[in-house]
């Protein structure tokens, strides 16, 4: 008798449970892909850098961002102190909030690159050129953030340990644009946009090598998940592949 009621009372709390985690689940999802768009509009700023349509929607999904982060986080609290989750559902809700964080960190990121971008005259000789490099830049943080994004959907811990291996090609091309622009702009008398150029590109590069920094965090926060294991000061090896540098 009292194993029947224990069973009557606690499926419901199962279920009310794993809905409420379900839903927990789909917010972050929306979050996610929310954040991913962002970055491809970003990028086609670089072609036309004021567009009006597209700095209204970056604008507009910045809010909805925040408003995610908000509710995402409160979740977890509420989760925590209603269900008194066991170990793996704690695990689960820990890296919700850390990742959260994450992500809408590189919404603020993007949200900067997109003011940095506004600010630019690429008309100007010798900017043309950064087009490019950028470009490269924003594909390579888009493949990490999206692997780290769905190596936590998909509980994929490969995925996850890619991303992070990732990270040193972003770094590369962060150094790179710094040096291009310490070389094609030293010992030259600037006017005020080209200084105004220069500042932003540094800061797009420099944001963009941030977003990289985050999906680090993020797949870090997915092994986490995944293994149990917190990755966040260990070193982790790229085995060498003839492939890599091609």
């Amino acid at each position: 008798m009292d194993t029947q009621t224990e069973n009557k009372s606690g499926s419901p709390v199962r279920g009310i449970k794993d809905k409420y985690l379900d839903q927990l689940h789909s917010d972050f999802q929306l979050l996610s892909e929310v954040v991913l768009t962002q970055m491809i509009k970003a990028a086609e700023l670089l072609q036309d850098n004021r567009n009006p349509e597209i700095l209204e929607l970056l604008k507009r999904n910045e809010k909805v961002i925040n408003s995610l982060d908000l509710t995402i986080r409160e979740k977890v609290i509420n989760a925590i102190m209603l269900f008194t989750p066991r170990a793996s559902d704690l695990r689960r809700l820990m890296s919700y909030h850390d990742m959260t964080i994450s992500i809408e960190r590189v919404g603020d990121l993007i949200e900067n690159i997109s003011l940095s971008l506004k600010e630019i005259d690429f008309l100007i000789p010798g900017f043309e050129d950064y087009r490019k490099p950028l470009d490269k830049m924003f594909t390579q943080t888009d493949k990490m953030l999206r692997k780290a994004v769905f190596a936590y959907s998909g509980l994929s811990h490969e995925m996850a340990y890619d991303t992070i291996l990732m990270d040193d090609k972003v770094d590369k091309l962060e150094r790179k644009i710094e040096r291009k622009l310490a070389e094609d702009f030293s010992n030259k008398v600037l006017d005020k946009q080209t200084l105004v150029n220069i500042m932003n590109l540094n800061s797009i590069s420099y944001y963009l090598e941030r977003i990289g920094d985050k999906a680090v965090d993020i797949a870090e926060s997915a092994v986490y998940l995944i293994e149990g294991k917190d990755i966040r000061h260990d070193k982790i090896v790229k085995v060498n592949n003839p492939t890599d540098d091609k």
